[in-house]
């Protein structure tokens, strides 16, 4: 339980840090990133910002049910 639980732990900090990271990037920089990613693929600006907040929705959802859900249980458990 103790190896679950240090597991997940970690797992949480790792992914916040990516989350926290690609909010920062895409508010600081989102102009870069668009020019990046239009240069592959033609996209309107609305549409870029909606995946994009999307993706960061879906992410910080899926941080939640399965990695903090799980290690609060665990910490309640144990």
């Amino acid at each position: 339980m103790d190896m679950w639980q240090s597991f997940l732990g970690w797992s949480l900090v790792i992914h916040w840090s990516i989350l926290l990271i690609w909010v920062l990037a895409f508010k600081f920089s989102s102009d870069y990133i668009y020019k990046i990613h239009n240069n592959w693929v033609s996209i309107k600006r609305e549409t870029f910002n909606s995946i994009h907040y999307g993706g960061m929705g879906l992410y910080k959802l899926l941080i939640f049910f399965f990695l903090m859900v799980p290690y609060f249980i665990l910490l309640i458990i144990v």
